[in-house]
């Protein structure tokens, strides 16, 4: 091989060489750069789902809570229907038509409430966030239990122990006369025990009076279902009746008093007057 022709090769090769080192580089840069452009990718993706994994994780706690909360106030709101359905029965002395009436209150509400419980978990099931906010603010805002139904089923049992007590009284008016005459014919001065008695009797018959007016002035009132005008004759109303069994109240003391003054004038004369003057005189609406 002559020097020429080795002279060729050795050049060729180095050129070889040459671009060979060049090439690599620039071959180590294509690759470098789209693993940079993968790994940055990956990166944002897993970020996004980090963050994806974060709000749906929030929305579900809250839908929970907001659900939790939701059926603490149902449950609440069934007991106390419940409660006073239980109290309607004891009820004496409010007619059939008024129990009846406030029966057909109570049996609805309580049906209404424990649809509107499925409704809610329903919503909470479907992540149905806009159905559940308008159905967890018809608690209060349709339904009006705390607002209407319990007050007005209150309002009538506080009624119904002021007539019971009523009844009672006008017993007990019922024996005082019997010994007042017996005392008068006695030949004793009665005139004490008769104004006492008088004023007792005019007292027993104003409580009865303001009794039925209350219960009169709630039976009928019925849910505003958002309505200004009736809430606020709603709100007017048992203001009024409960001011109604306050007056009866004030009666019953003024009678009890009556009762204890007369007697004492009886027992002066030696006349029985066992009759009993502790009758209790709350008829509170609380």
């Amino acid at each position: 091989m002559n020097k020429k022709y080795i002279t060729m090769i050795v050049s060729a090769g180095a050129a070889i060489a040459i671009v060979a080192a060049v090439a690599l580089p620039a071959f180590a840069q294509t690759t470098l750069g789209v693993g940079l452009s993968a790994s940055a990718t990956v990166s944002v993706s897993n970020t996004a789902m980090r963050a994806r994994t974060n709000i749906a994780t929030a929305l579900a706690a809250r839908i929970t809570n907001i659900t939790n909360r939701a059926d603490q106030e149902i449950v609440r709101r069934v007991t106390a229907l419940n409660a006073l359905g239980a109290r309607l029965s004891t009820m004496a002395q409010l007619s059939t038509t008024d129990k009846n009436n406030l029966w057909s209150d109570i049996q609805p509400q309580v049906a209404a409430m424990n649809a509107l419980r499925l409704q809610i978990a329903a919503d909470a099931t479907a992540n149905n966030t806009s159905s559940l906010k308008i159905d967890v603010q018809s608690i209060t805002a349709s339904y009006r239990i705390f607002a209407l139904v319990l007050p007005q089923g209150t309002i009538e049992a506080a009624a119904d122990r002021a007539l019971t007590i009523v009844g009672t009284m006008n017993d007990l008016a019922t024996k005082f006369t019997a010994r007042i005459t017996a005392a008068q014919s006695a030949g004793n001065n009665v005139a004490a025990a008769q104004a006492a008695l008088t004023n007792l009797n005019t007292k027993v018959a104003d409580a009865n009076t303001q009794a039925t007016a209350a219960v009169a002035e709630v039976a009928s009132l019925a849910p505003d279902n958002g309505s200004s005008t009736i809430m606020a004759s709603n709100t007017a109303a048992l203001k009024d009746a409960r001011s109604k069994l306050q007056a009866a109240q004030q009666d019953f003391v003024a009678a009890r008093a009556d009762a204890e003054t007369i007697v004492k004038v009886l027992v002066t004369f030696k006349v029985s007057a066992t009759a009993t003057t502790t009758v209790s005189a709350s008829t509170s609406s609380q």
